[in-house]
């Protein structure tokens, strides 16, 4: 492939018709290393001069041009080619950047769930926002397989971006529901995936986790973290704890073990998943929102139901980024126990 490919070719050859004309009528043409030509006329003869095109340091070819062209003329005629070319360059690359980000922000969006499960006693509800890149971020709701009475919730982040971020993601997806209906817990559904991602996958990038898998009846909850954020518990009353669990990013360490941690979800209560996403979001003057708004806004609104507490702190923390320029993808998802027979979506 010829550095000129990226140049449309009738505009090419306008741009040196006119540079013949503008000559003269002299012969003006532009070869490669084996005397081809590329574009434009030919220019034979011993009265012929010749100036290297060069790119990024790197002779792509050879603009020719025959009498009464003088040797100052070529020099600028081929410094002007390589700044056509470093302009098609550049503009073909961000075409290609921009269709790279839109197929991974297809997959991305595949990814996340168009609905919730209907449980009864529970609502969902979630938020996710994109950057202007893909940060391959990801969550869910889904029962266990057999075991109706058993949910799993799922947020994860890839350390990446762009297309193998996103598809990195679709396959740590699979790879956690498989994991987390065959396990014996979610500690032993993160040790699984993280053993696949170290021996099987290829990859560079690492993904943080936290998976929680909870009886709906009684709000039993076992918990586990690959190195994301802490989901917070918030009480009916008001009250907000931390549900941590220690572990590693998962694909980093063959050896690596994930510790388990249980809980109780009572009725009223909310747990909140989020990416850094959330803490990390800044303001026009690039402070950071932090994790203390977050904790008032779920203290002000305890024992309301997903969408309610969703909506206000989506609410605050657009609030305080304002006209800044989001900094990583938004993604936060909210369980909450409902009294039996309540309304299970939202």
């Amino acid at each position: 492939m010829s550095a000129f490919d990226v140049i449309d070719g009738q505009a090419l050859a306008d741009w040196l018709a006119l540079a013949c004309a503008a000559a003269g009528g002299a012969s003006i043409g532009i070869v490669d290393a084996d005397g081809r030509l590329l574009a434009g006329r030919g220019a034979e003869g011993p009265d012929r001069r010749a100036e290297g095109i060069r790119l990024d340091g790197r002779e792509v070819g050879t603009l020719v041009a025959a009498e009464p062209v003088s040797a100052e003329l070529v020099a600028v005629l081929a410094r002007s080619v390589e700044l056509v070319l470093n302009g098609a360059r550049d503009q073909a690359e961000r075409a290609r950047v921009g269709n790279e980000l839109a197929i991974g922000r297809r997959i991305q969006r595949s990814l996340l769930p168009r609905s919730f499960p209907e449980v009864d006693g529970w609502t969902f509800a979630a938020h996710y926002e994109p950057a202007r890149e893909i940060g391959g971020d990801l969550y869910d709701v889904f029962r266990l397989r057999g075991d109706a009475g058993r949910i799993g919730i799922l947020i994860a982040d890839v350390t990446g971006k762009g297309i193998p971020a996103a598809l990195l993601m679709a396959d740590v997806r699979a790879l956690l529901h498989a994991a987390a209906d065959n396990a014996d817990g979610p500690a032993d559904a993160l040790g699984r995936v993280n053993r696949i991602l170290v021996d099987e996958r290829a990859t560079s990038l690492f993904v943080t986790a936290a998976l929680i898998a909870i009886d709906v009846e009684t709000g039993a909850a076992r918990y586990a973290s690959a190195g994301h954020e802490a989901p917070l518990l918030v009480r009916a009353d008001g009250r907000i704890e931390r549900v941590d669990a220690a572990g590693p990013i998962l694909g980093a360490f063959g050896d690596a073990s994930f510790a388990e941690e249980r809980t109780v979800i009572a009725p009223g209560d909310a747990l909140l998943f989020y990416t850094d996403g959330l803490t990390e979001a800044r303001d026009p003057g690039r402070r950071f929102y932090g994790e203390e708004p977050v904790l008032a806004t779920l203290g002000a609104v305890s024992g309301r139901s997903a969408a309610a507490i969703r909506d206000a702190l989506v609410a605050d923390v657009l609030a305080f980024r304002g006209a800044a320029e989001p900094f990583d993808d938004l993604t936060l998802l909210v369980a909450e126990r409902r009294p039996s027979g309540a309304a299970s979506t939202a």
